[in-house]
């Protein structure tokens, strides 16, 4: 994939597109520091969330991974303790990723993590654990979905289909605070075969339709698309993909910011996901550090780590985030 320098022809968003209200916006803002994981049936695997693609596994192999995925140590009090010890204020998890893999009960697909050994809805427990501790609840969402065949075959039945998950993630959990999107990408050449099969969308994604469906059942939730380009009608900040805005240290992030509040997102680790042999955790210090230069711009700080197959969070990572805690702590 080839990331041109001008943004490639995309599907119009409408001016009047419904917004998240001022307070909504205003809250995420004052949150400042949330933790992000990327969590799925790739932890299985320990080589990233983007193995299925990387390593072009068979559809049916990789639907047995659904046998053996059985966190036993996933534990949301915990979870949630962890963010108040290290001085964050919400959770953003990957609700689905790019392997359509979905962490709720999703009544729209059999592709969940009820249907694997664990049975259990993780993202009902942990609303119930965050909500009781006063943090948030953002949701990743992808919406390229490598496994799902309406993202191939039936365009028009897609959009109902990741339309429909949206409306069930925002209607049982409670308020959310956020919805991340990825997996839209309006300045991404597609150069081979392979990315044309995988990657580009079959027609319109409807998200002035998508953003309003949030902003009417969840007005105070806060949007954002990580489209690399400036915000679109709807999205209420910009995120940055490891690099503070502006500066595109990376090669895909825009250089323009513009006027909606702005994110960063940072992994802790040296990838997105669980993967013990590219294990190497970042010290505190130097997060601590990162964290400054975004909060002094005013941006929000999202520090991502990757849960591991188990249901626990990397030892070495949970040390780095309460060292940054016990560090904002002697701040105040």
């Amino acid at each position: 994939m080839r990331w041109p320098k001008e943004q490639l022809p995309f599907e119009p968003v409408p001016a009047g597109t419904r917004e998240a209200t001022p307070a909504g916006v205003q809250a995420f803002v004052d949150a400042k520091f949330g933790l992000s994981m990327h969590w799925g049936l790739y932890a299985l695997q320990g080589r990233g969330e983007w193995v299925y693609y990387n390593e072009r596994i068979p559809w049916e192999t990789y639907r047995q991974r659904l046998r053996a995925f059985n966190p036993t140590r996933f534990n949301a009090e915990e979870w949630a303790d962890l963010l108040l010890e290290s001085g964050q204020h919400f959770l953003l998890i990957t609700a689905k990723h790019h392997d359509g893999f979905c962490l709720w009960d999703a009544a729209t697909t059999d592709w969940k993590i009820t249907n694997t050994p664990f049975k259990r809805d993780v993202l009902a427990e942990l609303a119930v654990a965050l909500r009781d501790r006063g943090l948030g609840l953002h949701f990743y969402y992808s919406l390229l979905d490598w496994t799902h065949p309406a993202y191939r075959t039936d365009w028009p039945a897609y959009i109902a289909y990741y339309q429909g998950q949206l409306r069930e993630l925002l209607t049982r959990y409670g308020p959310i605070g956020g919805i991340l999107f990825d997996g839209c990408w309006p300045a991404v050449e597609f150069t081979t075969d392979d990315e044309r099969a995988y990657f580009p969308p079959r027609g319109a994604w409807d998200l002035a339709g998508t953003y309003n469906l949030i902003h009417t059942l969840q007005p105070d939730c806060v949007v954002t698309n990580n489209t690399h380009v400036l915000p679109f009608p709807g999205e209420d900040y910009q995120v940055f993909e490891l690099d503070l805005p502006g500066e595109n240290t990376t090669g895909f992030n825009t250089t323009d910011v513009g006027t909606k509040p702005t994110a960063v997102w940072w992994n802790l680790n040296a990838g997105w996901a669980y993967a013990p042999r590219t294990h190497a955790v970042k010290s505190a210090d130097s997060l601590l550090r990162t964290l400054r230069r975004v909060n002094t711009r005013h941006g929000v700080f999202l520090l991502n780590v990757g849960p591991r197959p188990w249901g626990d969070i990397h030892p070495d990572e949970a040390h780095v985030l309460r060292a940054m805690g016990s560090a904002l702590r002697a701040e105040q």
